[in-house]
């Protein structure tokens, strides 16, 4: 008993111990959330408080006359996502009314958005069970190991649980959906996200995954669960009925004795605090979504307008013009703005075609995403045209062909015809001949020999001097000027062209020192086994060398200008800059043996001067 009452005291006196150590740190974020957000007079709502960051902040209880704040749970966690460590308190709170209403509760900083709970009658004025309540029978929501309607499946041990959605579960093939994926963590079970989650099927792509996922918590049948979210693009290849699952590795603790064993269930209701204390041990699992059906459609063969790119979605074009005036010979821009929703990689075109008229150039793209997946947005294209011919020209409508899932057939959208005022070039007016003035004079010899011009010759201009003009004092001013210049203008040139030398060679000392030091690193991280700080390293190395060789930033050395320039060559850089991307999500270390073999590429790439 005496063993008894001392753990007890240990058990009551760390939450204080815990409080007076995060009050001493600053929280990165808080988060408040209030579960649900209409009750009846007589039952309770749950309020959970998150504060992360390194540290919690001490927060005092809300005042709102006419509601009761009680503290009945608190939990702190340590995660490990992404790389980073991340330290969260999670604070529980009964809201009981003592009367109806609809209540604001201040959030818990003054950057907080406010929170409002609705409190009705009730039912006849007897009160009902709240499931937050104490004496409330638990929900049988959450199963463990089985699965509902809302798609979550928690884990036999309750730790943890992966779901995936989508739209609708019918798509054609190359039709991009948003998808969303959600890790679902309890506090004080599961401490870590390995890596991204992973799509468990070939048939699909998964396009644009966001990196950092977003962040919330949440009270899912009483218990306190941290949410992580990353959002994306699903596409099906082919055709075909799929079951489609989702799988995230992750780091839970395990209880090595059995639940009833211990005294810290009974005498604590903290998920933390009994693991804590009680005998447990990390493990590594991948936990998977229950499966979602997907029924993919080929795109139908009739109807299929010749131009067809690809396009699956709902789009709408507009074209627009730089200028209403031209000069014959002048560049103006012609643009097209394709926006709406769908498969915007697929959205391509060939804008107007060169004729009589317009003289026309290839078109150049770029895209302007309006969320976080590329989804919604807008595509333009700019094509550069000149006018052939001056007048009032018209450019005629453009037409852009897609395929709309909604209608289940193939759409074509066009945009209205643009009119162009085009002058003549000053070249065409200076060759044109001058006019001819029919009531201009005639000579006075025409008028007296009948229109016959006199038989001596004309005179011609007298000249003081037989020095040839460009002999000539004046001349010889003016041609010294021009030499003066001209040498002038060499010198100049000549001394810019040898600072850019300068220059040059300056920036490729600094590469080269830039990419040395990152070398040490390499050596650093490998011998401290940091997989983390070693690829950067080897990423930043090769990127300095890369930017060198084809004279860009070494900031814009990225995947796509690999693949744009290398081609199908040189795997091993394009997949140490994939191992540089997940090393951040990844808490596996490779073997000295990697370390040394991704050193050596580096190296050799380096001192050959070729990819490898």
């Amino acid at each position: 008993m005496a063993a008894g009452a001392a753990l007890l005291a240990a058990v009551s006196a760390t939450p204080a111990n815990l409080a007076m150590a995060a009050a001493s740190a600053a929280a990165a974020s808080v988060d408040a959330t209030i579960e649900p957000s209409q009750i009846a007079l007589g039952e309770s709502a749950q309020l959970t408080i998150m504060t992360s960051g390194n540290g919690a902040l001490a927060l005092p209880l809300p005042v709102v006359p006419g509601l009761e704040f009680r503290v009945v749970g608190q939990s702190r966690r340590i995660e490990i996502i992404n790389g980073a460590t991340i330290s969260s308190t999670s604070t529980i709170i009964r809201v009981t009314p003592e009367e109806a209403g609809v209540f604001t509760i201040p959030g818990p900083t003054p950057k907080s958005p406010p929170l409002v709970l609705r409190v009705t009658q009730g039912n006849g004025g007897a009160p009902s069970i709240s499931p937050y309540s104490p004496s409330s029978p638990r929900l049988k929501s959450l199963i463990p190991g089985g699965s509902e309607a809302n798609g979550i499946r928690l884990t036999p041990d309750g730790s943890a649980f992966v779901r995936f959605e989508v739209p609708k579960r019918e798509i054609y093939v190359g039709e991009s959906v948003p998808a969303v994926i959600q890790v679902g963590m309890r506090d004080g079970f599961a401490s870590s996200i390995n890596s991204l989650p992973k799509l468990n099927n070939a048939d699909f792509t998964l396009n644009n995954l966001s990196l950092q996922p977003e962040r919330m918590a949440k009270s899912i049948d009483g218990k306190p669960f941290t949410l992580y979210t990353w959002h994306s693009l699903l596409a099906a290849i082919k055709p075909g009925t799929y079951a489609l699952t989702f799988g995230a590795p992750l780091t839970v603790r395990i209880r090595t004795q059995p639940r009833g064993d211990s005294m810290l269930d009974d005498l604590l209701g903290d998920p933390f605090m009994q693991n804590f204390f009680g005998a447990t041990v990390s493990k590594n699992i991948t936990v998977t979504s229950p499966e979602t059906a997907i029924k993919v459609l080929p795109l139908p063969a009739e109807g299929r307008p010749a131009e067809f790119s690809g396009a699956v979605g709902s789009f709408k074009i507009s074209t627009d013009l730089s200028s209403a005036t031209n000069t014959a010979g002048d560049p103006l821009t012609l643009r097209m703005h394709v926006s709406g929703s769908g498969n915007f990689d697929r959205v391509e075109s060939n804008m107007l075609a060169g004729d009589g008229q317009w003289k026309t150039y290839q078109p150049k793209a770029s895209f302007s995403q309006a969320d976080s997946t590329g989804y919604r947005g807008e595509k333009t294209f700019e094509q550069p045209l000149v006018a052939l011919q001056p007048g009032v020209q018209t450019i005629p409508s453009l037409a852009f062909s897609f395929f709309d899932p909604g209608t289940r057939r193939y759409e074509t959208a066009r945009s209205a015809p643009l009119r162009v005022t085009v002058s003549p070039s000053p070249a065409d007016s200076a060759a044109s001949p001058p006019p001819v003035l029919a009531n201009a004079a005639a000579p006075p010899g025409d008028a007296m020999h009948g229109s016959l011009r006199p038989d001596h010759a004309e005179a011609a201009a007298r000249t003081d001097s037989l020095i040839p003009w460009y002999l000539r004092p004046q001349y010889l001013g003016v041609a010294s000027t021009f030499a003066l210049l001209f040498g002038g203008g060499w010198v100049a040139l000549h001394r810019r062209e040898r600072n850019a030398r300068d220059l040059r060679r300056q920036r490729e000392r600094l590469r080269r020192e830039a990419g040395e030091a990152c070398l040490k690193r390499m050596a650093s991280a490998s011998a401290a086994r940091d997989t983390a700080l070693f690829f950067s390293s080897a990423r930043s190395a090769l990127q300095q060398y890369l930017s060198a060789a084809w004279q860009i930033e070494p900031e814009h050395v990225t995947s796509a200008e690999l693949d744009e320039r290398l081609g199908p060559d040189a795997d091993d850089i394009r997949q140490l800059f994939v191992l540089a991307d997940e090393a951040n999500y990844s808490g596996d270390a490779p073997q000295a043996a990697d370390f040394d073999r991704w050193t050596s590429i580096v190296r050799r790439s380096m001192l050959t001067g070729a990819p490898p």
